[in-house]
């Protein structure tokens, strides 16, 4: 019996760990993967560091938006047939490509011609 006494509080206490560690695991990942307002914040590329632009037709509305996320608060819609200037472009956490329209924000490349800016950004 004493035997079983002193393994029982180690087994216990190593439970407990993995528990916490698991836990603490499943809160970073969960932080990590709902923090839209983080990467709604992406810096514009500045001209000095991209200083071309290229125009595209707009194959379908597409919606301006603060950051190259949907979540990303919406700012204008650019209508179908019309034409929008951009500078560069950047790949999402998603693997999608956005083009930063200058002074605006960003449109996702599907709705572009040419798939949008040919040019990644730099920063």
């Amino acid at each position: 019996m004493r035997h079983h006494r002193n393994v029982r509080p180690r087994t216990t206490a190593a439970v407990t760990a993995v528990v916490a560690a698991l836990a603490a695991t499943t809160l970073s990942v969960g932080t990590a993967t709902a923090a839209p307002a983080d990467r709604c914040s992406q810096a514009a590329p500045t001209r000095a560091d991209n200083p071309y632009t290229t125009t595209h037709t707009v194959l379908s509305d597409a919606p301006l938006r603060k950051g190259p996320y949907r979540e990303c608060d919406w700012l204008q819609t650019y209508p179908a047939q019309s034409t929008v200037e951009v500078r560069c472009f950047i790949v999402n956490d998603y693997g999608n490509t956005w083009s930063y329209v200058p002074g605006a924000g960003w449109v996702w490349d599907s709705h572009l011609s040419s798939n949008g800016s040919p040019h990644r950004c730099l920063f």
